[in-house]
């Protein structure tokens, strides 16, 4: 059977529905990835699960496509770009799966700067994890690094799906004009071009107040923090810490950043030369966002 045409059923009714799914977000991790999920719900053309991430193709695929396809049920016949926005789907083991059920879809991909992306990673995790310096938080998990490595992910990728079916989009443009940025993703997917979000003009960082976070989550509060935080509310604070100089991070020392500059330096080039795009930036002594 043509996976495209797979069929689900729907928690507790047994009717059977078709799978809909037009595009998925790939990753990567800390690269606005919250932000487009929040971009695109107002659309009235685009329908997302009413959370961001079900994890299913790198985490949770043992639970079947039926489950995951129990998720895009509510989408209405004028939306016509059903997806999903994730962070981990560019893993390698997650590729082959995605596209031995969905071959077709269109695939966003993230990329920030390495170097700051993962010590943003880093710095958002500490407090949870309990990790005193980011050499401790690599040994532990690995991938801090290895997902910085972009091209490798990408060269995985366009093993199952064309060119044409990736937009590679680049956290430096989002901040640039977020309006733009936005405008490239509705104008792939096929939908509407000229929408503007509400969350246009509004950063979105999931990962502010991290102590906060973790005790809401063992209270089970998180989502409240969630939508607090993604709220104008939670922009304006972090505004006003922003003015009167606090930050909830620590600033990169100068030696790491050295050697993560050196460790990402031969990926970027590739990437660079696949995007046709000068990332020379990226691999500067300073802090380059």
């Amino acid at each position: 059977m043509d996976p495209m045409q797979a069929k689900g059923r729907s928690a507790g009714s047994g009717e059977l529905h078709p799978a809909p799914l037009t595009f998925l977000m790939a990753g990567c991790q800390r690269c606005g990835s919250t932000w487009v999920d929040k971009a695109l719900r107002g659309h009235p053309e685009i329908f997302l699960p009413e959370r961001k991430q079900t994890y299913f193709f790198d985490e949770a695929y043992h639970k079947g496509i039926d489950w995951y396809l129990d998720h895009f049920t509510a989408a209405r016949p004028e939306q016509k770009a059903v997806g999903e926005i994730s962070t981990g789907y560019c893993l390698p083991h997650a590729a082959p799966r995605m596209a031995a059920h969905f071959p077709d879809v269109k695939l966003l991909m993230a990329v920030r700067n390495p170097v700051e992306r993962a010590y943003s990673y880093y710095q958002s995790r500490s407090v949870h994890y309990g990790w005193p310096d980011f050499d401790t938080a690599v040994a532990a998990q690995p991938a801090i690094l290895e997902r910085g490595r972009y091209i490798e992910q990408i060269e995985r990728l366009l093993e199952y799906y064309d060119r044409d079916r990736l937009l590679l989009l680049f956290y430096d443009d989002l901040k640039r004009d977020d309006q733009a940025y936005l405008r490239s993703i509705l104008e792939f997917l096929g939908v509407d071009p000229d929408y503007r979000s509400p969350r246009l003009g509004q950063v979105v960082q999931t990962a502010a107040f991290p102590r906060v976070r973790r005790r809401m989550r063992q209270w089970g509060l998180e989502p409240v923090l969630d939508r607090v935080s993604a709220s104008p509310a939670g922009d304006w604070l972090r505004r006003r810490i922003k003015r009167a100089g606090g930050s909830r991070y620590r600033a990169m020392p100068v030696d790491l950043r050295a050697r993560l500059v050196d460790y990402y330096a031969p990926y970027n080039e590739r990437l660079a030369a696949f995007a046709g795009r000068d990332l020379s930036h990226w691999n500067i002594q300073g802090n380059t966002e």
